[in-house]
């Protein structure tokens, strides 16, 4: 997208996955979660494209190799110190915006992205957040706002009781004028329950003298971060449920269709059938007219016909 670039923070250890490799480089429906986010932006035209790498760096290069440049963020102070860490990235864009998005949401859609920043450019916002509303915003931080206006964000470790009943959530994606982003992460203090420096802070920063908005967007499953094992099985079969259903939609005849599971780069012809317990990854097509027999498993650049 014109004028725009992309901050991906990627540099956490995801504790919670109990994993030995970075958060963002754990599989996701077959591929790099961190691949997602780098897709996403270049499907809506963002070429130039940061990611903040830490724990194990080297597992994200291997990923993403020069599609992008990179940022170190040597000590996990938190994720203002991370976008900090990228400075000599952004100060080269200064009279552009500035996508922050973290690389552990694989499924953010492109569409609701590309929205927010056009946005924020129609509305000619200094800060611009994507929230949404959700039924239970336990771990979520809260938008809290005073007749309409943002006035801050605030994390659910550092919310009164009051604040907790607030629906309305960060989903962790903010579009930037980029000449504003040295300044306000220089002002972000760690005085919080964590002793960390919280990217949300710069909301409270702004809004006194900056415009500040929201982009709200409907709540779906796609906006989820992941952030542990079980929140990502929930994620993919949720994917897995969204991508069965558009191929029934297009024709494709699904015997069990709670038992399959096809990737997202796969691609399926008419008149196709495929009995259960079947599972298709990878850049898999099967031609038309095609019955794919119980349990098969097909991998990555197979030809069915």
């Amino acid at each position: 997208m014109k004028n725009c670039n992309a901050i991906i923070l990627a540099g956490g250890k995801g504790t919670r996955m109990v994993s030995k490799i970075p958060k963002c480089a754990y599989p996701f429906f077959g591929k790099p979660m961190i691949t997602y986010i780098t897709n996403m932006c270049k499907k809506i035209s963002i070429k130039d494209i940061c990611v903040v790498v830490g724990y194990k760096k080297e597992i994200i290069k291997n990923i993403l190799q020069d599609e992008v440049v990179y940022a170190y963020q040597e000590k996990q102070l938190g994720t203002a110190n991370a976008v900090l860490a990228a400075k000599d990235f952004f100060k080269r864009h200064q009279d552009e915006v500035t996508l922050i998005i973290a690389g552990d949401m694989p499924l953010v859609e492109k569409d609701v992205i590309k929205k927010l920043i056009q946005n924020h450019f129609k509305k000619a916002c200094d800060l611009s957040i994507l929230t949404t509303i959700v039924q239970n915003p336990f771990g979520y931080g809260r938008i809290v706002r005073q007749n309409g206006k943002i006035l801050k964000i605030v994390e659910e470790k550092d919310a009164s009781d009051e604040i907790k009943k607030i629906n309305e959530i960060n989903t962790a994606v903010y579009c930037i004028n980029t000449n504003l982003l040295e300044e306000v992460l220089e002002k972000v203090d760690n005085q919080n329950q964590t002793g960390e420096y919280y990217l949300t802070d710069i909301v409270k920063i702004l809004s006194a003298d900056k415009k500040v908005e929201a982009y709200l967007t409907p709540f779906t499953f796609k906006l989820t971060g992941i952030n542990d094992l079980y929140t990502l099985s929930l994620v993919e079969e949720a994917y897995r449920k969204d991508i069965n259903q558009k191929w029934m939609e297009k024709g494709v005849r699904l015997i069990h269709p709670n038992s399959i599971i096809i990737e997202d780069e796969v691609e399926i012809g008419s008149n196709v059938t495929i009995d259960a317990f079947s599972i298709i990854r990878g850049k898999t097509t099967i031609e038309k007219d095609t019955y794919i027999s119980p349990y098969s498993f097909i991998n990555n650049n197979v030809r069915i016909k």
